[in-house]
C-alpha cells in the first residue's frame, strides 16, 4: 500500500502543480480552494500515508488500509469534483461535497483505527 500511496501522492502533487499553473496564467484566483484541497489532501496527506506505510509494513498489509486507500482516492476525486461545481454554482455541487467529505472522513477514520492497532 505505501507504494501506491505515494505514486497516487505524486499525481496529486502534478495535479496541484497544474492548478497552479491555471491560477497564475488566469488570474482567476476562484480556483486556489480546489488546488488547495488536492495539495493537502491528495500530495501530502496520502503522501504521508505512504511513508508510514512504508516505514511501518504491517500497516499496509491489513484490510483497513486496503479499504483507506480505496475510499480516500474514490472520495478525493468527488470532493474535487464537488468543489469545482460550487465554484462555478452548479446547483447539485453540494451533495457531492457533502459525500466526498463524508467518506473521505471515513477513509482517515480507518487508517487511524489501523495505527492505532497495528502500533504497538
Amino acid at each position: 500500500m505505501g507504494k501506491q500511496c505515494l505514486k497516487i501522492a505524486a499525481v496529486y502533487f502534478a495535479l496541484g502543480v497544474l492548478f497552479s499553473l491555471i491560477i497564475g496564467v488566469s488570474g482567476d484566483y476562484s480556483l486556489s480552494p480546489i488546488q488547495s484541497h488536492v495539495h493537502l489532501l491528495g500530495w501530502t496527506t496520502l503522501g504521508i500515508i505512504g511513508l508510514i506505510y512504508v516505514t511501518f509494513p504491517a500497516l499496509s498489509v491489513t484490510i483497513l488500509a486496503r479499504i483507506h486507500f480505496w475510499i480516500h482516492n474514490i472520495s478525493l476525486p468527488v470532493l474535487i469534483l464537488g468543489i469545482i461545481g460550487k465554484n462555478y454554482a452548479i446547483a447539485e455541487a453540494r451533495v457531492w461535497v457533502v459525500i466526498g467529505w463524508v467518506l473521505l472522513a471515513a477513509g482517515i477514520m480507518l487508517f487511524m483505527v489501523n495505527v492505532w492497532d497495528r502500533l504497538r
